[in-house]
């Protein structure tokens, strides 16, 4: 990525931060929920047997009561951890309940590193992912430390689903060769479609 498109990055991650977390607590647990409603209206989620989620932090949609949707449901539910900050690598890990993710790292939880509890990216039938700003394109920013986008490396774009409000969306994002687009986008008003399966 050359410095122009690093810049508009940095650019467009400072203002639509500024933009979701404008957003009140209130409403942006509505909006979430709304999100879980589209989630449980596509044909993926009735097939899901493991999904992936982050762990929402800050003003992100909200993830908690959507993982104990899924577990309640008899789903298995991934999340990921990050062993060793700064090295860019993530890993998913199976979790049975939220309370298991106390740890923190870089202010998000994860579960402890549990070797027995890791699922393979073949295993996961949807992967819910984080970021700061959508286009319509599927390409995201987020906060800029490339976890995701080496994780999702390898992954079906049609598994990889963005959650995000309205707000959140634009026309379009500079991007480079190692940005990973979502197949989906979800907000609290419609179901984007970007690949068809």
């Amino acid at each position: 990525m050359n410095e122009i498109q690093t810049s508009e990055k940095s650019k467009i991650r400072y203002d639509f931060l500024k933009i979701r977390d404008r957003l009140e607590p209130a409403l942006r647990h509505a909006y979430s929920s709304s999100i879980l409603t589209g989630i449980k209206k596509l044909e993926e989620y009735r097939s899901c047997r493991t999904a992936m989620f982050y762990l929402s932090y800050g003003s992100e949609v909200i993830t908690d009561f959507m993982i104990n949707e899924f577990l309640a449901d008899g789903k298995d539910v991934a999340v990921p951890v990050i062993q060793t900050p700064g090295d860019g690598i993530m890993t998913a890990v199976r979790i049975n309940k939220l309370e298991d993710c106390y740890d923190r790292v870089y202010g998000i939880r994860q579960p402890e590193f549990n070797e027995n509890e890791v699922v393979a990216k073949r295993d996961i039938d949807l992967i819910f992912v984080p970021g700061i700003a959508f286009d319509f394109s599927g390409y995201r920013v987020g906060y800029g430390k490339g976890y995701y986008d080496r994780w999702l490396e390898g992954t079906d774009v049609s598994k990889r689903i963005g959650l995000a409000f309205e707000v959140q969306l634009v026309d379009k994002l500079p991007f480079a060769g190692y940005d990973l687009p979502v197949g989906k986008i979800l907000t609290e008003k419609r179901i984007i479609e970007i690949v068809k399966n």
